[in-house]
């Protein structure tokens, strides 16, 4: 993966002035470092992304903090979030709403509806379709799984308002309400779309 990215950087600084002088600022990506994501399972990062929704970053890493600390592990796994009461997981600061998505992506696990590992070898469309079909899961939370769990290099999260902002910074962005416009800037940054957000979130944090 580390060559990867090294090739994905050259790329955006050859394609992109703006993009090469947001990798002088920022150094290395680190999307896919060995405390990332990337590194743990997949049941963890939809859950960390269903955590993460509509939320900020502090809020959503306190309310993840509290909920690692009820776990033996520094993972969440669909048996020790259903060990886990309503009343526990409301108390780390997870919404009604939230607390039945995770309840509806462990009882998916559980099941056997939903088999993560397979993921692995999905194309990003059937991803997407197998996702959706869950409560809670939407866009957003697909693009973050499938960038963060699965390390997939050309990715563009436009549901992510940060995101946004960052292009609405660094760009010129005619009408902010048009996808179609920030999809077109992003053409350049193909097949490594997902290390282009990466920096134009580095340069918001």
């Amino acid at each position: 993966m580390k060559s990867q990215i090294a090739k994905a950087e050259q790329h955006l600084r050859n394609a992109d002035p703006v993009m090469a002088g947001l990798i002088d600022i920022h150094g290395h990506c680190t999307l896919f470092s060995a405390n990332g994501l990337t590194q743990k399972s997949g049941f963890h990062a939809l859950a960390w992304a269903i955590i993460n929704q509509q939320l900020s970053v502090a809020s959503a890493r306190s309310i993840e903090n509290k909920l690692l600390q009820l776990h033996t592990k520094n993972e969440f796994t669909a048996r020790t979030i259903n060990q886990l009461d309503d009343d526990q997981l409301a108390a780390c600061g997870l919404s009604r709403q939230k607390i039945r998505y995770l309840r509806a992506l462990c009882n998916a696990v559980k099941r056997g509806e939903l088999d993560l590992e397979a993921l692995v070898d999905t194309n990003d469309v059937d991803v997407a379709k197998k996702l959706i079909a869950l409560p809670g899961i939407g866009p957003w939370t697909v693009d973050m799984f499938l960038m963060f769990s699965l390390g997939r290099l050309d990715v563009l999260p436009l549901g992510d308002l940060a995101l946004r902002k960052s292009f609405n910074r660094h760009y010129t962005i005619n009408n902010p309400g048009r996808y179609e416009e920030y999809e077109q800037l992003a053409l350049r940054w193909q097949p490594y779309r997902t290390v282009a957000s990466w920096y134009l979130w580095a340069s918001v944090d």
